[in-house]
């Protein structure tokens, strides 16, 4: 073999092993770098999202209270609210209210995967918590930001408070359609009863208003109501709650609507 073609071999090995992809583990050493700036720039905006809204989170109580008042709501406690509305709400709204840190992860992720493919908000995903935290701290408005900045502050409200005081300021704040804020306006104002005498029928309807009040109004839009409240009583089949025969027999039940 010549001098040159020695050469020319030795050249070619030189370049072939320049052009060998970086290793495996130093791939991997990059990605943890990328991943952990990822991580502690969402700490970092985290903490200042508390920062700014620390006075209102330690105020929610007063805030949801301010809110049931202003529209002529009736505050009562969660023991004075029929069970039959608290269970159709949770097993509607929030399957895993009573485990979840305010806000479901797969909720939110199923949500954000929605939204991608079709290009618009399209997708809820929200629990009571987050519910909670965008009727009296945020815009109703759909952004991404107001998305995780009310998922950021759920967490914080979920730290702070007991799930009893959550659903608490939830079930009195919250707009039941016609008019009606908080559970025990919308029970007497639909059947003329305080929340605590709401039968299975009743709370399984208005615990189904929250989607969509306007659109579920069961004065206004009875057959729609009825859809939702067999949604409603569906759910609550699947969760344990009820019977499928207790469901047929509410769904079946006549509304003493005023």
């Amino acid at each position: 073999m010549t001098v040159a073609r020695k050469h020319q071999e030795s050249t070619t090995k030189r370049h072939a092993g320049g052009s060998k992809a970086p290793p495996k583990s130093h791939r991997l050493k990059k990605t943890a770098i990328v991943i952990m700036v990822l991580a502690l720039s969402l700490i970092a905006v985290s903490i200042v999202i508390g920062v700014r809204y620390a006075t209102d989170l330690m105020a929610l109580p007063q805030l949801a209270q301010r809110r049931n008042s202003e529209h002529g709501g009736t505050w009562v406690r969660l023991s004075a609210v029929s069970p039959w509305f608290t269970q159709a709400l949770i097993a509607t709204e929030d399957e895993s209210f009573y485990t979840n840190w305010g806000v479901s992860f797969e909720g939110t992720l199923r949500a954000i995967w929605v939204d991608i493919r079709s290009r618009r908000f399209a997708e809820g995903g929200s629990t009571l918590t987050q519910e909670l935290v965008r009727d009296l701290l945020l815009s109703p408005k759909k952004t991404l930001e107001r998305k995780f900045t009310g998922t950021v502050l759920s967490l914080y409200t979920a730290a702070l408070y007991s799930k009893t005081q959550v659903l608490t300021m939830y079930v009195n704040e919250v707009y039941l359609g016609d008019g009606a804020y908080g559970i025990n306006t919308a029970s007497e104002r639909y059947f003329g009863v305080p929340a605590s005498r709401l039968t299975l029928a009743e709370g399984s309807l208005l615990a189904g208003l929250p989607q969509s009040p306007s659109a579920f109004d069961p004065l206004n839009h009875l057959p729609l109501a009825k859809l939702r409240q067999r949604e409603v009583l569906g759910r609550m089949v699947v969760t344990g709650v009820i019977s499928q025969a207790q469901a047929n027999n509410a769904y079946r039940q006549p509304l003493p609507l005023r």
